[in-house]
C-alpha cells in the first residue's frame, strides 16, 4: 500500500515537471484558433500533441498510420462535449467594454479500428475540426466591420493503415467535410429627401439610416488525411501527419436583421432632424440585401512529432505543426439602395502561414488510472494591425489536462483545455459613418478573449 502511494506521488511529480513548464510557456501568448485540437477527451487532454502515439486509437484521428499499431484488433470510441469561446473589445477613450454572446457549441467525436490482417487495418473517424463563433451588440466599436460570425466544420473520413514492417506504417483517410458559415454586420446609408430616388444635387442627403444584415451558407467538400509512423525502437517513435485544406464557393443567402436600427444627422453622431424617421423607414423599405463573396478557404495542417517512452509509467511527445497560408472567409453582406450598393469597410481576412510547437505527457498509474497534460503555442496567423475580435489571428496557445479510468471493459476519459487570447491593441476597429462615408477615428481598442474545451468519452475493444 505504501509503495502504491509512493508511486502515485512520484507520477504526480513527474507530470508536474512536464506540465508546469508548458503552462508557463503558454501564459505570455494565448489566443483562440479557428482549428480545434481534437473532439475527443484524450486528444483534448493532450492539446492535439499525439501524432506519434502509436498505441492510441484517439491519436489515429490525427494520424491514420497509427491504426496499424493499435493493440486491439477491433476497438471504437465515442465522445461528446462542449466548446465555449468569448471575445471582448475595450474602447480606451471611454473605458467601456463589449463582450460577445453566442458562446457555446456542442462537439462530438467517433472513431473505430478494424484489423483485417497483420498488415492492413481499416478505420473510421467523425470529428469537429473547426469552430469559431461570436455575436457583438449593435453598438460595439467593431459593428461596422462585422458584428457576428459562425464558422464550423464537421468531418467524416474512412481510414486505412498499411504496416510495411512492424515498426513502419503509412495511413490514408478519405471522406467529406460539411462547412457552415454565417456572418453579419451593421451598415449605414444616406437618406435623400426623396428616399425612393437616387441621391443627387436636386435630391440631397439629409441624414443617415443604420440597419443590420447577415448571410449564411453551407457546402460539403472532399477531405483527406495522410500519415506516417516509424518506431525506431521500443522507446522512440516518429510521426508525420497532414490534414487537407478546404476550399468552397458558398452559395450565400443574405437577409435583413430587423429593419431600421437608428437614424442620425449627416455627421453620423448628432440626432437627426424632426421628420427624418419616416424617410429612414421608407429608405429601408426600398433597399434589398446583397450577399458577400462566397469564397471560404481553411488551411492545411502538417505536423511532425517525436514520442519518447521515458519508462513504463511516463510517455511524452513533442510536436511541430505548420499551418499553411490561405485562410480566407467570405466578404460581409451589403445593401442595394436606390442610390447604389453599400458595403462594410472591413478588409477581408487573409491568413498567413505560421509555425506551432507543443508538448504532451501521459502517466500511467497502476492498472486503472492514466493522467494526461499538454500545451501548444501557435504563432500569429494575422498581422497585428488586422487582428479583430471575431476571427482573432494573434499568437495563440493552450494548456490542457485530463484523465482516463479503466472500467466496464474499456476506458472512460475526460479532457479539458483552457484558452485565453493575447491582449492586442489596434486602432482600426472604431469608426464614424457619416453621410460622406466611413472613417476610422484611430482610437485605440483592446481585443481580448478566452475559451474552454471539454469532453467525456468511452473507448472499448471488441
Amino acid at each position: 500500500m505504501a509503495q502504491g502511494i509512493r508511486n502515485v506521488i512520484g507520477a504526480g511529480r513527474a507530470l508536474c515537471r512536464v506540465a508546469l513548464p508548458l503552462g508557463w510557456a503558454v501564459i505570455p501568448a494565448m489566443a483562440q484558433s479557428v482549428a480545434l485540437p481534437a473532439s475527443d477527451p484524450v486528444g483534448i487532454a493532450r492539446s492535439g500533441i499525439q501524432v506519434a502515439y502509436g498505441y492510441s486509437l484517439e491519436a489515429a484521428s490525427l494520424n491514420p498510420a497509427l491504426l496499424a499499431s493499435v493493440p486491439e484488433g477491433r476497438s471504437a470510441f465515442i465522445a461528446g462535449g462542449l466548446e465555449a469561446q468569448s471575445a471582448q473589445t475595450s474602447l480606451e477613450a471611454s473605458q467601456q467594454t463589449w463582450y460577445s454572446d453566442d458562446r457555446n457549441r456542442a462537439i462530438g467525436g467517433l472513431g473505430a479500428a478494424f484489423r483485417l490482417s497483420p498488415r492492413l487495418t481499416l478505420g473510421l473517424k467523425v470529428d469537429t475540426p473547426f469552430e469559431r463563433h461570436g455575436v457583438f451588440a449593435s453598438d460595439s466599436p467593431n459593428r461596422f466591420l462585422g458584428d457576428r460570425l459562425d464558422l464550423s466544420g464537421r468531418r467524416l473520413e474512412v481510414q486505412a493503415a498499411w504496416a510495411i514492417t512492424p515498426g513502419l506504417s503509412i495511413g490514408l483517410g478519405l471522406g467529406v467535410a460539411n462547412l457552415r458559415f454565417q456572418s453579419g454586420t451593421v451598415l449605414r446609408a444616406g437618406i435623400p429627401l426623396d428616399p425612393t430616388q437616387p441621391a443627387s444635387t436636386a435630391n440631397p442627403v439629409d441624414g443617415v439610416a443604420e440597419t443590420a444584415v447577415a448571410q449564411n451558407g453551407s457546402k460539403t467538400v472532399p477531405s483527406y488525411s495522410l500519415g506516417l509512423r516509424w518506431a525506431i525502437n521500443p522507446r522512440w517513435t516518429l510521426g508525420l501527419a497532414h490534414q487537407s485544406s478546404y476550399r468552397a464557393d458558398l452559395s450565400l443567402s443574405a437577409y435583413d436583421r430587423g429593419g431600421l436600427l437608428g437614424f442620425y444627422a449627416n455627421d453620423g453622431l448628432s440626432p437627426a432632424l424632426l421628420g427624418t424617421q419616416p424617410r429612414a423607414l421608407a429608405l429601408v423599405g426600398a433597399t434589398s440585401t446583397l450577399a458577400g463573396s462566397g469564397r471560404l478557404e481553411l488551411p492545411s495542417l502538417t505536423t511532425f512529432g517525436v514520442r519518447h517512452r521515458l519508462n513504463p509509467m511516463i510517455t511524452w511527445e513533442a510536436d511541430l505543426r505548420w499551418t499553411a497560408p490561405g485562410l480566407q472567409v467570405p466578404g460581409l453582406p451589403g445593401l442595394e439602395t436606390p442610390s447604389g450598393p453599400v458595403y462594410s469597410p472591413a478588409v477581408g481576412v487573409r491568413g498567413k502561414g505560421h509555425l506551432g510547437y507543443g508538448m504532451s505527457a501521459e502517466v500511467a498509474l497502476g492498472k486503472r488510472w492514466t493522467l494526461r497534460a499538454g500545451g501548444l503555442v501557435d504563432r500569429n496567423a494575422q498581422d497585428a494591425l488586422n487582428v479583430e475580435p471575431l476571427m482573432g489571428g494573434s499568437s495563440q496557445a493552450t494548456f490542457s489536462a485530463g484523465a482516463g479510468y479503466r472500467v466496464w471493459g474499456g476506458e472512460l476519459s475526460f479532457g479539458y483545455q483552457f484558452r485565453q487570447s493575447q491582449d492586442q491593441d489596434v486602432t482600426n476597429l472604431n469608426g464614424v459613418w457619416s453621410a460622406g462615408g466611413y472613417r476610422s477615428t484611430g482610437t485605440r481598442v483592446r481585443v481580448e478573449g478566452m475559451g474552454h474545451l471539454l469532453a467525456i468519452g468511452f473507448r472499448r475493444s471488441f
